[in-house]
């Protein structure tokens, strides 16, 4: 399946069943950027062991008001760790909002400004949203060299799956939608 003329934007790349990088293990990343000049993606299954939400807010000195909702933060990947990342529905457009267009002709957002964290915290955010903290991001070709590696799947994006399916199903989720038996996956990878 090609994808956005072989590029991977608005997908998912998902970590394969034995996966060799214990930092990517049953991970999920969104891309939201694939180009010739590399890949940069949010993973959006691994909560931040490191933060909360609420901790979060406090530092950007925002109140959560909507703390009746519990808010998870993500950790985004090993890339730019301080750095926040939110990808949301079309519902909210700060100054650096970009639009993402999956295969399906879904539209997400991403927002890197803490705008968009602020509405989120006083409960007038977007309907759907992620937070997380850090990146993943790959060289000019080395996302290209892994997938030739067998070490990562991909499927296209979906906003159901980021924004509608419990954190911890979303790996199995996505495995079970792209028609792969779980039991029947072998937990290394290789080439013939």
């Amino acid at each position: 399946m090609i994808i956005n003329e072989g590029y991977l934007n608005g997908s998912f790349l998902i970590a394969a069943p034995g996966m060799f990088d214990d930092r990517f293990h049953k991970t999920v990343i969104f891309i939201h950027q694939h180009d010739k000049d590399g890949a940069l993606g949010i993973v959006i299954n691994k909560p931040n062991e490191m933060m909360a939400f609420e901790e979060l807010c406090s530092q950007l000195n925002y109140k959560n008001e909507d703390s009746d909702r519990k808010y998870v933060l993500y950790d985004g990947g090993p890339v730019e760790a301080n750095r926040g990342f939110v990808l949301h529905t079309g519902d909210f457009k700060g100054r650096d909002t970009k639009e993402v267009v999956c295969a399906s002709g879904e539209k997400i957002y991403l927002t890197t400004t803490v705008d968009v964290i602020k509405k989120i915290a006083s409960g007038s955010g977007p309907a759907g949203s992620l937070t997380a903290l850090g990146c993943a991001s790959w060289g000019a070709g080395q996302l290209d060299q892994e997938m030739a590696g067998h070490g990562w799947l991909f499927y296209p994006g979906s906003s159901e799956l980021i924004f509608e399916v419990p954190h911890m199903a979303r790996w199995e989720t996505v495995i079970k939608k792209m028609g792969a038996d779980l039991g029947g996956l072998a937990e290394y990878t290789g080439s013939a």
